[in-house]
C-alpha cells in the first residue's frame, strides 16, 4: 500500500510538472516573437531581431489596426549638461549587446524572455513583469502629495516603496528629460528592485496614470544584478495595466539600436569616472508619448489608445530614485537595498547620484538645468509648506484664470471676469491653436414655448450673480473655485467629474444600465440628431447624502453602451461640488462615459464659453407647489460645418460650445436624446436603504402641473435644420417606485413630460 501511495504521489507530481511546462511554453510563445536574426550578448542576454509589425505591442486589442509612426513630428535638441564631466561621459555609455551585432532594417531588437525568468515570477498570470499595485495607507509624513480629511479617508502614501525625488506640479506638462548618473546599487532581498528614473503622471492618488523610464537593478525580473534600461507604463496605478519593457502588449518600439531591458556599461564608480545617460519623454499632438534616449534616439512610444487623461498631458513630473521592498517604511529591519550610488545625497560629486533635468510646459517651454543632490523624502523638515498645500495651490492656479474684474455675488459666489482667450478651455492640448467661433445664425432661431404660462415664466428667471454687476466686453464670467471646493472632493484628479458609468452586472442582454444612477426620462432614438431643447421646470430638490447629486437635464449621446459620448445641460443640486444646496445651471461632457474625459462646467479644459451666463451659477426664482412655476429654456445644437455643439439659453443667449476637437463620433451627430432627471448616489438600485435624495420637485410624475417637475417645448433638430417634436418618443424610469415618469398626451395639446420623486418612501421604495 505504501509503495502504491508513493508511486501515485510521484505520478501526480509529474503530472503537475507537465501542466506547468505547458503553461510556461505557452507563455514564452506569446512573449517571444519569431526572430529574423538572433544576437548572443556577452552579458548572457539573447537579443531577437523581430519584424517591427510583429512586436508584442500588437497583441493589445486597442492596437489591432494601429499603424506605426516611425519618427516623432518633432526631434528636440538635447540640452547640454551643466558639468563638463557629464557632457564627456554621455558619449561613451552604451548597451552591452551592441558589441555583438546589430539588427537588420525593418526589425527591432527585443530581449528574449527565458524559462528561468518565468520560474522566478510569483505567478504566470497578468502580474508577470508588473510592479505590485500601489496600495496606499495612512501616514503622518510631511511629504504627502494628496490631501484628504484623515477622519474620512486615507492620505496617499504607497506601501512597499521608498522614493527620493524632485517633483513639479501645477501645469500641463508635455515633456520631461534628465541626464541620469548611472550606478550599480546593491539589491539585498530577493523581491527587491531599485531604480533611477523619470515619472510623468496624471494625479498622485490611488488612480494615477504614469509613464516611466530610467535605469533599474531588478534581479527578480531580469535574473542578474546588472544596471539596465527600462520603460514602464500604467493606466491604473499598477493594478492591472502596463509592465516593464515589452513584457506585455502596449509600448510600440521603433528603434533598432536600443533594447529595453538591456544592460548598460560602463557604470560610475566612487571617486572615479561619472557616467550619465540622457532620458526624455515627450508628448505629440496625436496623444502618443515618445521615449527618447541619448543623441535624439526615439526608442518608441506609448500610443494614445493605451492612455486616459495622460493622452492629453501630464500634471505631475518626478525625477529621482525608488526602492521597492517589503521591508521599507517599517521600524525594523529595513532592507539593505541601495538607491542611486548607495551613498546619501549630501555626498560629494562622484559619490551621490546626480541628475540634470528639464521640463516642458504646455503654454510655453521652460528649460531648467541644475545639479540635483537628491533629497530624502523622509528627511523633509517640518515647517515647510506641505505638499498638500502645494498641490492645492497649484490646482487653484490652474483652474482660476487671472481676472480683469471680480464680482461678489449675494449668494456667496465669486465671479471672475476672465479674458475670453485665457479661459480654461485653452489648457486642452487639442485646442492649442483654436480660434473662438460664434454661434451660427441658423441655430439662433428659438422655438416659442407651447403654453402661455411658460412664456411668461421664462422672462423672469435669472442667475443671482447678475444682480451684483456684469463683465466687460472681451471677458467671460467664471465662478471661482475655492480651496474648500477642492477639500470636499474625493481626490484632485476626480474634482468636477462624475463617477464612471459602470454597467450593473447581469443587467440582461445588451441593455446598458449604469450603476449608482437612477433616471426618469423621455427618450428618442433611431435618427441622426443635431439638436435638442426643452423648457425645464426649475425646482430645488433635497440632497440627503454627502456624495449625492440630482439633476433635471437634456442628454445628447452617440450611443447607449458602456463607452458613450455625451453633451449635457440643465439644472442641478450638487452640494459636494458647489458647497451648498442651491439650484444651479450646469453643463457636462464626456467622450468615454465619464471614465477620464470631461467635467462639470469649466472645471477642466474643453468647453469654450462665449456668453455671459455663468456655468455653475445659481438660478432663480424657484417653483413651489401650487405656486408660480418657473422654467429655463436649454438647447444644444450641432453646427454640421464645424462639428461644434453649441449650448444656448432663453432668448437666444449663447453660452458657448463643445468644440469638435474634443469629440469623436458626436461631432457628426447624436443618435440618442434624453430629457429628464437623474439622481447619482451609491444608495440606489439596492434592496435597502435607498437614498432620500429627491428628483425634480420631490413629487412623483403623477402629481402633474404645479406639483411634479415637468419639461415642455420638447424639440429635436435633424439635418432638415427644423425644430420638431420627437417621434417616436418613450417615457422611462429606472426605479419607477422611487422616481417616476409620465408623458401626458392630450388631444389637441402638445404633450408635457413629468418626472421625479422622493427617493426612499417605504414601503414602495424602502
Amino acid at each position: 500500500m505504501l509503495l502504491l501511495w508513493i508511486l501515485f504521489a510521484s505520478c501526480s507530481a509529474a503530472k503537475r510538472l507537465s501542466l506547468l511546462e505547458i503553461e510556461i511554453e505557452a507563455k514564452l510563445k506569446r512573449l517571444n516573437k519569431p526572430a529574423l536574426k538572433t544576437i548572443k550578448s556577452e552579458d548572457g542576454d539573447i537579443i531577437d531581431c523581430v519584424d517591427i509589425y510583429k512586436q508584442p505591442a500588437f497583441d493589445h486589442p486597442a492596437l489591432k489596426n494601429h499603424t506605426i509612426k516611425m519618427m516623432p513630428d518633432f526631434l528636440l535638441e538635447s540640452q547640454n549638461s551643466s558639468t563638463e564631466e557629464a557632457s564627456e561621459s554621455r558619449t561613451v555609455i552604451f548597451q552591452t549587446w551592441q558589441k555583438s551585432g546589430s539588427c537588420p532594417k525593418g526589425t527591432i531588437p527585443i530581449r528574449r524572455i527565458l524559462k528561468e525568468d518565468l520560474l522566478r515570477a510569483a505567478s504566470l498570470d497578468g502580474r508577470f513583469a508588473q510592479k505590485p499595485p500601489a496600495v496606499f495607507k495612512n501616514s503622518t509624513t510631511a511629504f504627502n502629495l494628496n490631501f484628504i480629511n484623515p477622519n474620512e479617508s486615507k492620505i496617499y502614501v504607497p506601501e512597499n516603496r521608498s522614493a527620493a525625488y524632485l517633483v513639479t506640479m501645477g501645469y500641463n506638462y508635455i515633456g520631461a528629460e534628465a541626464d541620469i548618473n548611472v550606478w550599480n546599487p546593491r539589491v539585498q532581498l530577493p523581491g527587491d528592485f531599485t531604480t533611477a528614473q523619470i515619472w510623468l503622471k496624471t494625479g498622485n492618488g490611488p488612480d494615477f496614470e504614469s509613464i516611466e523610464s530610467g535605469w533599474t537593478v531588478n534581479p527578480n525580473f531580469y535574473g542578474d544584478a546588472r544596471t539596465r534600461l527600462f520603460a514602464y507604463w500604467t493606466k491604473d496605478s499598477y493594478k492591472s495595466t502596463g509592465c516593464f519593457d515589452l513584457a506585455c502588449s502596449g509600448f510600440v518600439q521603433t528603434a533598432s539600436q536600443a533594447v529595453l531591458g538591456a544592460a548598460f556599461e560602463p557604470v560610475s564608480s566612487e571617486d572615479g569616472p561619472q557616467y550619465v545617460f540622457n532620458f526624455g519623454m515627450f508628448w505629440e499632438d496625436s496623444g502618443r508619448w515618445w521615449l527618447r534616449i541619448k543623441n535624439n534616439v526615439p526608442v518608441g512610444y506609448w500610443p494614445a489608445e493605451l492612455l486616459g487623461n495622460l493622452k492629453h498631458s501630464a500634471t505631475l513630473v518626478e525625477w529621482g530614485g525608488q526602492v521597492f521592498s517589503g521591508q521599507v517604511k517599517k521600524q525594523s529591519p529595513h532592507t539593505a537595498t541601495g538607491m542611486g550610488s548607495g551613498d546619501f545625497a549630501d555626498g560629494k560629486w562622484g559619490n551621490a547620484k546626480l541628475s540634470t533635468y528639464s521640463k516642458m510646459e504646455k503654454s510655453n517651454v521652460v528649460i531648467v538645468m541644475l545639479v540635483l543632490w537628491v533629497l530624502c523624502v523622509s528627511c523633509t523638515k517640518a515647517g515647510k509648506l506641505s505638499p498638500l498645500e502645494i498641490e492645492i495651490e497649484a490646482k487653484l492656479k490652474l483652474l482660476n484664470k487671472p481676472a480683469v474684474k471680480t464680482i461678489q455675488s449675494e449668494d456667496g459666489d465669486i465671479i471672475d471676469c476672465v479674458d475670453i482667450y485665457k479661459q480654461p478651455a485653452f489648457d486642452h492640448p487639442a485646442l492649442k491653436n483654436h480660434t473662438i467661433q460664434m454661434m451660427p445664425d441658423f441655430l439662433l432661431e428659438s422655438q416659442n414655448s407651447s403654453t402661455e404660462e411658460a412664456s411668461e415664466s421664462r422672462t423672469v428667471i435669472f442667475q443671482t450673480w447678475q444682480k451684483s454687476g456684469s463683465c466687460p466686453k472681451g471677458t467671460i464670467p467664471i465662478r471661482r473655485i475655492l480651496r474648500e471646493d477642492l477639500l470636499r472632493a474625493a481626490s484632485l484628479d476626480r474634482f468636477g467629474r462624475k463617477s464612471p458609468a459602470l454597467s450593473i452586472p447581469n443587467a440582461g442582454g445588451s441593455l446598458f444600465i449604469p450603476e449608482n444612477r437612477s433616471s426618469s426620462y423621455l427618450v428618442t432614438l433611431g435618427y441622426n440628431y443635431i439638436g435638442a431643447q426643452a423648457d425645464i421646470n426649475v425646482w430645488n430638490p433635497k440632497v440627503k447624502m454627502p456624495d449625492d447629486f440630482t439633476t433635471a437635464q437634456i442628454w445628447l449621446k452617440n450611443s447607449n453602451n458602456p463607452y458613450f459620448e455625451s453633451v449635457e445641460s440643465g439644472w442641478m443640486v450638487n452640494p459636494k461640488l458647489y458647497g451648498d444646496g442651491a439650484t444651479r445651471f450646469f453643463a457636462y461632457w464626456t467622450r468615454d462615459s465619464y471614465r477620464s474625459t470631461g467635467c462639470f462646467d469649466l472645471t477642466c479644459s474643453g468647453f469654450i464659453q462665449t456668453g455671459q451666463a455663468v456655468l455653475g451659477g445659481t438660478i432663480g426664482p424657484i417653483s413651489s407647489p401650487f405656486g408660480p412655476q418657473y422654467e429655463i429654456n436649454v438647447g444644444m445644437f450641432l453646427d454640421p460645418n464645424t462639428g461644434n455643439w453649441y449650448l444656448k439659453l432663453k432668448n437666444n443667449i449663447a453660452v458657448g460650445y463643445w468644440p469638435a476637437e474634443i469629440l469623436n463620433s458626436l461631432r457628426h451627430s447624436a443618435i440618442l436624446v434624453e430629457w429628464g432627471g437623474q439622481v447619482s448616489s451609491t444608495n440606489i438600485k439596492k434592496e435597502t436603504p435607498h437614498t432620500e435624495t429627491t428628483m425634480g420637485s420631490g413629487d412623483f410624475a403623477s402629481g402633474r402641473y404645479s406639483n411634479a417637475c415637468f419639461m415642455r417645448g420638447v424639440r429635436i433638430m435633424d439635418y432638415s435644420l427644423k425644430l420638431k417634436y420627437p417621434d417616436p418618443v418613450t417615457a422611462m424610469a429606472d426605479e419607477p417606485y422611487c422616481y417616476s415618469s409620465l408623458n401626458e398626451v392630450k388631444y389637441g395639446v402638445e404633450p408635457i413630460f413629468y418626472f421625479g420623486g422622493p427617493g426612499r418612501s417605504p414601503p414602495y421604495c424602502p
